[in-house]
């Protein structure tokens, strides 16, 4: 029987590269977030419905995740492989930080991963295996000025990683978060534009003076390394690496 991967945020720039990873290593794939009906129309054509499930829902709503759980046993038998891949960002100051935006990142960021991890760790431990895969930040490990709200979360989702791996030590269960540095995603692709107008000069220096601030490699993080990294700890061969926090991020926080 072939194994399920379920990815919340599947349909993003990180999170469908997973997606395809698996899906390409014959996984059933579970892709779980908000997107547009163009974006779910495009996806539907390259997934077979056979081996996959999307649910283009509210990830905040624990309704939803009882019914994407249920309906996803019901289908493919198990859940072996959990990415907890949804986020959200907003930069400003903490005088000038909304309460509403802290409150809604909170409950993205972290919440929601809390909320997965709570509804599929029983079949996990029905199954007898089990993988679990938060996508934290460097913002887990490090903070940046403006980022309050995404730091927190993140440092929260490094802090969960560990309590759940601590929780599923003696059995085939481990839980671990990568923290990549800058990925070329629409976040990012946003701070570059800001980045490029506020300084009047191309979009390419102003890459360049983004990664140049934290990134000592002067390279973006692929998307498929974080792809091909998730892959090598949902193995046996992983099955002593839990509660890590692994940095993919060109020596960022190695500074």
């Amino acid at each position: 029987m072939n194994k399920t991967i379920l990815v919340t945020g599947g349909s993003g720039i990180i999170g469908f590269s997973i997606v395809k990873y698996f899906y390409e290593k014959n996984y059933n794939v579970v892709i779980v977030g908000l997107e547009s009906k163009k974006k779910i129309s495009k996806i539907k054509k390259i997934l077979n419905p056979i081996k996959s499930l999307i649910f283009n829902v509210e990830l905040t709503k624990v309704k939803n995740i009882e019914k994407i759980i249920k309906t996803t046993i019901k289908k493919f038998k198990s859940i072996d492989v959990l990415v907890n891949c949804a986020g959200i960002q907003f930069v400003a100051p903490i005088e000038d930080y909304p309460e509403k935006i802290w409150r809604k990142m909170i409950d993205i960021n972290l919440t929601t991963p809390f909320l997965m991890i709570k509804s599929v760790l029983p079949f996990m431990r029905k199954n007898k295996f089990g993988r679990i895969i938060n996508i934290a930040s460097t913002h887990g490990l490090v903070a940046s000025v403006n980022k309050s709200a995404y730091t927190a979360s993140k440092h929260g989702l490094v802090g969960l990683t560990k309590v759940v791996a601590l929780e599923t030590a003696k059995e085939n269960i481990t839980c671990n978060s990568i923290c990549p540095g800058f990925v070329l995603t629409e976040l990012i692709q946003d701070q570059i534009d800001s980045v490029a107008k506020k300084k009047k000069v191309s979009n390419k220096k102003a890459e360049l003076e983004l990664l140049r601030e934290k990134q000592p490699s002067l390279e973006f993080v692929k998307k498929e390394d974080i792809a091909s990294m998730i892959y090598f700890l949902s193995q046996d061969s992983a099955n002593q690496i839990t509660g890590a926090n692994i940095p993919i991020d060109g020596a960022w926080t190695s500074q």
